[in-house]
């Protein structure tokens, strides 16, 4: 899966580049520049250098379809996106969909799109098919892989599952190799206890590798998470401005930038907020109460 994912992205940043590079033809009327914000953890597994490189084809799409020029801006985490967001550094985010369920009681922060993934964000905690555990609390010591491409939502589900848990119970495991596939592979070989990974990865990892991947078993699986929101400041934009961001992202999927967009962060396209999503977001919210200040 982490070749498969690396691929990926060595495939789509030379083009990403290039299209950034190249951008929009000037016109007579400079376009609005919008500064859009994302967190580091939508790159999970991605060096520093690489993340303001892999956020490109958005960039790209963005300008070509919302007829703006866009700047993106990296984020620590989701608070410093809102922060950002709130105070005017900041035109639009993109918030894992968890997150936005954190900070949407701001009135300031309005919610512009909704991100269709290819498959339900879930996360998995997967096991030999020949393990004998029961359930996550069978998983004692250090048993269970986290690659480094570990999704947001993935983490969140093991933090708050740990604390149901024993104290010996599902520490990080040592496996050679950091990938989502290393990972899987050494459950498959048995030198692992367990791995866990989002349900996306998982299903990429049985189509690459079939015969290995019948050998693996899904011991835990979480709630679908909500998927990623596009958020823009209140004031950054009216109605009619708005209006044009959302049919343009939504139509922009079938271009070449949306489409490496896309491919990158595995998505079918986007929608506009639906009540379904806002129910879902609220359970979730329920569920995965926001993290106490420190």
């Amino acid at each position: 899966m982490g070749r498969v994912f690396y691929w990926i992205v060595s495939a789509v940043l030379p083009v990403a580049v290039a299209g950034a590079v190249t951008g929009p033809r000037a016109t007579a009327a400079e376009p609005q520049l919008v500064k859009i914000g994302m967190a580091e953890n939508l790159f999970s597994g991605l060096p520093p250098g690489v993340v303001q490189t892999a956020s490109k084809p958005f960039q790209t799409m963005f300008e070509k379809n919302a007829g703006m020029k866009g700047e993106i801006v990296i984020a620590k985490d989701y608070t410093e996106l809102a922060d950002k967001l709130r105070s005017g550094k900041l035109d639009v985010a993109v918030f894992n969909g968890f997150e936005y369920g954190w900070v949407k009681h701001h009135p300031e922060l309005v919610p512009l799109l909704v991100a269709v993934p290819i498959t339900k964000n879930q996360a998995l905690i997967i096991v030999n098919s020949e393990s004998k555990a029961k359930g996550p609390d069978d998983l004692k010591g250090a048993s269970l892989a986290l690659p480094a491409a570990t999704k947001a939502h993935c983490r969140l589900f093991l933090e708050r599952l740990k604390e149901k848990l024993p104290e010996e119970c599902c520490g990080t495991a040592k496996v050679e190799g950091k990938s989502i596939e290393d990972a899987l592979d050494a459950v498959a070989t048995g030198t692992c206890p367990a791995a866990l990974v989002d349900s996306a990865s998982f299903g990429a990892y049985q189509k690459l590798k079939p015969g290995v991947a019948t050998g693996l078993k899904v011991l835990v699986e979480s709630d679908p998470f909500p998927s990623g929101v596009i958020v823009y400041r209140k004031d950054s934009f009216d109605a009619k401005t708005a209006t044009k961001a959302r049919d343009g992202l939504i139509k922009g999927t079938k271009s070449l930038e949306g489409q490496l967009m896309t491919s990158l962060w595995r998505l079918k396209g986007f929608e506009e907020i639906s009540s379904q999503y806002k129910t879902d977001l609220d359970k979730c919210l329920k569920a995965y109460p926001a993290p106490q200040e420190k």
